[in-house]
C-alpha cells in the first residue's frame, strides 16, 4: 500500500488495483478543550477499505453519504451493511474496518471524547474591567 498526501488535511491511500481511499480532515480541535476531536470525510473506491482504530477515551458516530459498505466492529466480531443514510455508532476502543460496495461509499465521521466533557475543558477564566 501506497499512501501521498495531497495537503495537510487530506491523505489518499492507494492499494491494489484501482482500490482507493481518500480522507479529508473538516476540523479538528485539541481534545482537552473541545467535545470534538475531528470531523472527517471519506471516500472510499469500489472494494475499497478503511481500517480505524479506536481509542478508550474516543467514540465515533459514521454517517453513510452514499453506500453501500461493510462494517466490522473489533474485537466483538459484528458485521454490519450500511447503505445511504445509515448511521453507525463505534463505542470507545473499538475498531471499525470498512469495505465499500460495488460502486465505492462516502462517510462522514465525527470522532468525540468517550469521557464526560466538563471534565475535561478547562476552567473558565473571568474578565476584569481595567
Amino acid at each position: 500500500m501506497i499512501v501521498t498526501t495531497a495537503s495537510a488535511a487530506a491523505m489518499t491511500v492507494v492499494g491494489a488495483g484501482s482500490e482507493r481511499t481518500r480522507v479529508l480532515c473538516l476540523a479538528r480541535r485539541d481534545l482537552v478543550t473541545a467535545d470534538c476531536e475531528s470531523f472527517e470525510h471519506v471516500r472510499l473506491s469500489p472494494g475499497g477499505t478503511h481500517h480505524r482504530t479506536g481509542r478508550r477515551e474516543t467514540e465515533a458516530a459514521w454517517y453513510v453519504l452514499r453506500g453501500p459498505v461493510l462494517a466490522e466492529q473489533r474485537p466483538h466480531p459484528a458485521q454490519h451493511l450500511a447503505d445511504t443514510g445509515d448511521l453507525l455508532l463505534v463505542p470507545p476502543g473499538q475498531d471499525l474496518d470498512l469495505v465499500a460496495g460495488p460502486l465505492g461509499a462516502e462517510l462522514l465521521c465525527l470522532t468525540l471524547g468517550a469521557g464526560p466533557a466538563r471534565r475535561r475543558r478547562p476552567p473558565l477564566r473571568t474578565r476584569t474591567r481595567p
